[in-house]
């Protein structure tokens, strides 16, 4: 049994058509438990109706040939609903995918989920949490990963293979919608001072996290988070699709002004926290 305060829920898993909370989704699969066995399966490829970018099809494999025939996000909805219902919803960074169902699927989730990531985090201390990474450490082996339903089963056999105790804490949909503001982010639990007092600022969107994530890595970690480029405002971080970003114009003007900021890739920050 893999929970043992939780004896129903569904593992979920999304591929998008980008790394953003605000892609489009392009395919969906869950694998429903009762009584802490899998009893369910189901997937489904979704036509977002827009081109799907190559560096994209790169990670998951499905191409714009593939979803041509699928169903819309208008009929997939009701279908994903039917599977899931109201059921705990269990997901590897699952902030990422439940904010991708809650701004995609017709009438928004009020499921509450349980983070995978967060458990391995808490309970093994690896040098990288990346579900690919987990299953490698535990010599799991399977044909094909980064598409949603192999990721699925590949998150059940690393959930099962955990051999120390450990604690779940099932959250709320509501509380990482992306209306959050950054003056609501506190720190949750307190990681580092390696970001100590530093005012920071992003533009554009972080693949795969959604920006309130990245907002409590940043607290966690000693830092201070705005939606705005300020006087003491100390990196602006670049996530994708930034062109044209009138925080980045401001931090260019500034920089130029002698004032100290530096402007960052998600990637250096991802380095700083040596995530």
């Amino acid at each position: 049994m893999i929970f043992k305060e939780v004896k129903d829920f569904t593992i979920i898993d999304t591929e998008t058509t980008g790394l953003g909370c605000y892609s489009k989704l392009v395919e969906f699969a869950a694998l429903k438990f009762r009584d802490g066995k899998p009893v369910e399966s189901f997937n489904t490829l979704v036509n977002p109706k827009m081109i799907i970018p190559q560096e994209v099809i790169k990670i998951h494999g499905i191409t714009n040939e593939k979803v041509h025939n699928a169903p819309t996000i208008e009929i997939a909805s009701n279908d994903i609903y039917d599977f899931i219902k109201d059921d705990i919803l269990v997901a590897h960074n699952a902030p990422f995918d439940v904010d991708v169902l809650n701004r995609r699927l017709l009438f928004g989730l009020n499921n509450k989920y349980i983070d995978s990531l967060s458990i391995f985090r808490n309970t093994y201390n690896l040098p990288r949490y990346r579900l690919d990474y987990i299953r490698s450490y535990f010599g799991i082996e399977i044909e094909q990963t980064h598409r949603a339903l192999d990721d699925v089963n590949m998150l059940y056999k690393c959930l099962l293979k955990i051999d120390r105790p450990y604690d779940i804490e099932i959250r709320d949909v509501s509380k990482i919608l992306g209306s959050c503001r950054a003056s609501q982010i506190k720190v949750t639990k307190k990681l580092s001072n390696k970001l100590e007092n530093c005012h920071c600022v992003i533009t554009g969107e972080i693949p795969n996290y959604a920006r309130n994530q990245v907002w409590q890595l940043i607290v966690n970690n000693g830092g201070l988070v705005g939606d705005s480029v300020i006087n003491k405002t100390k990196y602006l971080i670049l996530g994708s699709q930034n062109v044209g970003s009138s925080k980045l114009n401001k931090a260019m003007m500034k920089k130029k002004q002698g004032d100290d900021i530096s402007i960052i890739s998600y990637q250096e920050l991802f380095e700083i926290l040596d995530i």
